[in-house]
């Protein structure tokens, strides 16, 4: 059977960002049928701590798409950045402004790709903590979790403007630790990490094109980390 794999994007991404990874993903030796969520930017830009259903709909939908088209059981979920925070809510059973989403029923690996696990962010912090609080570290164990963080560039209030943007995103979400720290432009190492996860930390990955290349989209940078792929993939029969 093909075994399904699901897209999430990150804020202010669209699905056309993810095009030439899925494309990658559907060839071998991944040979996944890639389904990509159906957010765009303007519904990122609309989504903000005060309500996650409308993006966690579309998740719940699109999960259901790929196990009717493919007859599979279960999906892997890709997630990338507050991605993997929406994921990690839709695999739980705790009442979420009234819905139960229960997706840990349909998905058997999550990653998760510069996904930031705390953040004191003003537009995120109510649902990271709300995550955190309700479903700590990797907490179904029949799931398997693995958070991939790229290292590509330093906190600098002084540097180049990239330097500097990261140093304002890493304080923003992880306050006065930020502001030397390493990451990926936008989300630390230690904000990526998730306990009880798998933990990849790839050298010279961004967090989006604006950041740098390859980043977590690129066919380059999936090189870096398929291999946390390759050992979950099972032949396509």
């Amino acid at each position: 059977m093909v075994r399904p794999l699901v897209i999430i994007g990150g804020y202010l991404t669209s699905p056309n960002d993810f095009s030439a990874l899925a494309q990658a993903l559907s060839q071998p030796p991944f040979d996944f049928r890639v389904f990509v969520t159906p957010i765009g930017r303007l519904r990122w830009a609309l989504t903000r701590d005060w309500d996650f259903r409308p993006v966690l709909r579309i998740v719940r939908e699109t999960v259901a798409q790929a196990l009717h088209e493919t007859g599979a059981e279960t999906v892997t979920i890709l997630a990338h950045s507050v991605g993997g925070t929406v994921a990690r809510m839709y695999l739980g059973d705790q009442p979420y402004k009234g819905e139960i989403y229960g997706g840990h029923r349909f998905v058997d690996h999550l990653i998760m790709l510069g996904t930031p696990h705390h953040s004191q962010e003003f537009w995120t912090r109510q649902t990271v903590g709300f995550t955190n609080r309700s479903y700590p570290g990797a907490y179904y164990r029949h799931i398997r979790y693995t958070s991939i963080i790229g290292r590509s560039i330093q906190a600098n209030r002084k540097g180049r403007w990239i330097e500097r943007m990261a140093y304002n995103s890493y304080v923003m979400i992880d306050g006065p630790a930020g502001a030397q720290a390493w990451g990926d432009g936008i989300t630390t190492l230690r904000c990526a990490a998730l306990a009880g996860a798998e933990y990849l930390v790839v050298p010279g990955l961004h967090h989006s094109p604006i950041h740098g290349r390859p980043w977590y989209g690129d066919p380059d940078g999936l090189r870096e980390w398929q291999r946390v792929l390759m050992r979950s993939s099972p032949l396509v029969v």
